[in-house]
């Protein structure tokens, strides 16, 4: 396919492959810095903290990425209530997060300082640098938007060479630091960047009811969206035996990452997608086709070539991870459910059903609990993976249903290349 959404998939993709090249590193490096039982109680906390600020951001950074994509003027009468908003909306639930980590999670690698500085950094600092990228995201800097948020992982790396070479014996509390660190620092260097400055506090204020509305649909789209990748991690480490949470911790990050040029190509749609909802008409048919059929096709051809190089991976992990090629293997089937759910529930979205899709994924996330908590008890990992494929497809289907039928409903004869409202 021709033209911007192509051009920016191509330049995405490129920042989205050095995302998965730096991902890549950190999983060796941390993964065999800390063994698999540290690793397990890391991977559960560092997962429930993403899942957790995903609810703090509050849908505040799509707003902002909407309202810029349509008008630019309206940023800063965005940002004087999203930034007062996000910083409460962190603080709350960071205060929520560390005692409900302690009480959750009993292992002894478990502890305060541990779930506070990786609190800090996922809940509080997160869901700013997602303000800064998001605008630039509206402006349509997608590459930029999408660098800004592959910088904290670059300096987490760093941090995890660090520790392992300064500190192999008790490399776990140094790493967290370090991770805090790292958010810090790119906070920081996204703020430098900022193509204008935010707007004073003093011209800060609350949003009212309509704004918290319109923010929540995209709160809730963010957190169904990020659940079922991350609570499965955090059902490890509760479930299983630490040994067998990092397992599945390690193969789970593994199969995610080779959803990453899906995630490029929605993203890079997701302006053009809320500009045509703005000028009256949902997003084209074609574009929508595409979208689909790429995504299936790549997480086919993706995951049968996981499939085949899963033997390696235990060979570079090391001995201590033995039986992740296993897991890879189980997950692979989720891969292109797991694309399919990304690009339809973009186009919910552009749809202005934000909460359609919010209680499609909210019903996997719901199955992903039940069932996880038993089929892991039952069968560890496999009955993790076979949770996980599950879901991912059952909300694919139902979303490509809601957007089908949605079409085939109000289809204007009018329009035939369209997406009818």
């Amino acid at each position: 396919m021709k033209g911007p959404i192509a051009r920016a998939t191509i330049q995405t993709t490129g920042v989205f492959a050095l995302r998965l090249l730096i991902q890549g590193a950190s999983l060796l490096v941390v993964s065999r810095m800390l063994g698999p039982v540290a690793y397990g109680a890391f991977a559960g906390v560092a997962a429930l903290a993403l899942f957790i600020g995903s609810m703090a951001a509050f849908g505040f950074p799509l707003l902002l990425m909407r309202a810029v994509a349509r008008d630019a003027e309206r940023r800063e009468a965005v940002l004087a209530f999203a930034l007062p908003s996000v910083l409460v909306m962190s603080t709350v639930m960071l205060a929520l997060f560390v005692p409900a980590c302690l009480l959750l999670f009993t292992s002894q690698a478990v502890d305060a300082g541990m779930v506070l500085a990786i609190g800090a950094s996922e809940i509080l600092l997160q869901p700013l640098l997602l303000i800064c990228a998001a605008e630039w995201h509206g402006r349509g800097q997608i590459t930029t938007a999408q660098l800004l948020q592959v910088v904290p992982l670059g300096l987490r790396l760093l941090a995890a060479v660090t520790a392992a070479c300064w500190w192999p014996s008790a490399p776990l509390g140094p790493y967290v630091v370090g991770h805090l660190l790292a958010s810090c620092g790119a906070l920081v260097l996204a703020l430098v960047l900022m193509p204008a400055g935010w707007p004073s506090p003093r011209h800060w204020r609350m949003p009212c009811w309509q704004e918290w509305f319109g923010a929540g649909g995209y709160a809730a789209t963010e957190l169904t969206r990020n659940g079922p990748t991350e609570l499965d991690k955090a059902m490890a480490a509760r479930y299983l035996s630490m040994h067998d949470a990092g397992l599945y911790s390690a193969g789970a990050r593994i199969t995610g990452a080779v959803a990453l040029p899906v995630m490029a190509m929605v993203v890079s749609a997701l302006p053009r997608l809320f500009k045509e909802s703005e000028q009256g008409g949902p997003p084209s048919l074609r574009l929508a086709r595409w979208m689909a059929l790429s995504a299936l096709a790549y997480g086919v051809s993706l995951s049968a070539l996981l499939w085949v190089a899963a033997p390696w991976l235990d060979r570079l992990l090391g001995s201590d991870y033995a039986g992740v090629s296993s897991v890879v293997r189980m997950l692979c089937f989720a891969v292109p459910g797991f694309s399919l759910r990304l690009v339809f529930g973009n186009i919910l979205i552009a749809l202005g059903r934000p909460w359609l899709r919010a209680g499609l994924e909210g019903a996997g996330i719901l199955a992903l609990l039940l069932a996880g908590s038993s089929l892991g008890r039952l069968y560890g990992e496999a009955g993790m993976a076979a949770t996980v494929i599950f879901a991912e497809w059952a909300m694919a289907a139902m979303s490509a249903w809601c957007v089908w039928r949605h079409r085939a409903s109000a289809m204007r004869p009018s329009s035939p290349d369209r997406l009818g409202r």
